[in-house]
C-alpha cells in the first residue's frame, strides 16, 4: 500500500470516529441543546430521530473499522461479524433517516435526505447480497459506494462548521443544500474511485 493511501486511510477512520462520536452529546445534554438548531423540525419524530443518529453512529464507527486492510483482509471472520453490525445499523438508520427526512421543511431538504436514505440502504443491501453469494468485487464496489454514503455524516458536519458557524449562515438557509452536498459529492468520488481501482 502506497503512503498516500495508509494515511488517506488514516484520515477516513479518525474523521469517522470522531463525527460518530461526537453525537453522543445528545444523551447528556438532550436533543434541545445538542441539535438546537433543528430541534423545532423534530417535534413529532425526536424518538426517531435519536435512533437515528445513534444508528448512524454506529454505522459510521463499523464503517471506518471496516476500510483498515490489515482487518479485512486477515481477520475475515472479524470482518464478517463487524460487516453485520454495520448493515444492521444501516438498515435501522436509513429506515429512520427516510421517514425523518418528512419532518424538515421544505421540499429540496426533504427530497435530498430521504434520497440518501434509500440509496443508503440500497448500496448496503447490494454489497451484503454478493458477499452472501461469494462475489467479492461486485461486494466491495457496492460497499465503497455505502460507506461513502455513510461518511455522509461527516461531510454534513464538517459543512455545517463551514457555513452556520464559519460563515454565520442560519442554519435554515444552509440545510436544504446541505441535504444535497452532504452526499452526492462523496458518491461521485466513490464512483470515480471505483472505477479507477477497476481500471
Amino acid at each position: 500500500m502506497k503512503p498516500t493511501d495508509k494515511v488517506s486511510i488514516s484520515v477516513l477512520v479518525i474523521t469517522g470516529i470522531l463525527a460518530a462520536l461526537s453525537t453522543i452529546r445528545v444523551f447528556p445534554l438532550g436533543l434541545d441543546l445538542a441539535f438546537s438548531a433543528m430541534s423545532h423540525q423534530l417535534i413529532n419524530a425526536r424518538q426517531m430521530f435519536v435512533m437515528h443518529i445513534t444508528a448512524a453512529s454506529l454505522a459510521l464507527v463499523f464503517g471506518s473499522i471496516q476500510i483498515i486492510p490489515v482487518l479485512r483482509n486477515r481477520y475475515l471472520s472479524v470482518h464478517r461479524g463487524i460487516g453485520r453490525l454495520y448493515a444492521l445499523a444501516v438498515l435501522l438508520g436509513g429506515i429512520s433517516g427516510f421517514l425523518i427526512a418528512f419532518q424538515i421543511d421544505g421540499i429540496i431538504g426533504t427530497a435530498g435526505f430521504a434520497l440518501l436514505a434509500v440509496f443508503w440502504v440500497f448500496t448496503t443491501t447490494q454489497g451484503v447480497r454478493f458477499a452472501r453469494a461469494g462475489l467479492e468485487p461486485a461486494h466491495r464496489r457496492w460497499m465503497t459506494y455505502s460507506v461513502a454514503l455513510t461518511f455522509a455524516a461527516v461531510s454534513l458536519r464538517l459543512q455545517l462548521l463551514i457555513f452556520a458557524v464559519g460563515l454565520a449562515m442560519p442554519y435554515h438557509q444552509v440545510y436544504p443544500f446541505l441535504a444535497w452536498s452532504c452526499w452526492v459529492p462523496n458518491t461521485i468520488f466513490a464512483l470515480w474511485y471505483v472505477r479507477r481501482s477497476t481500471n
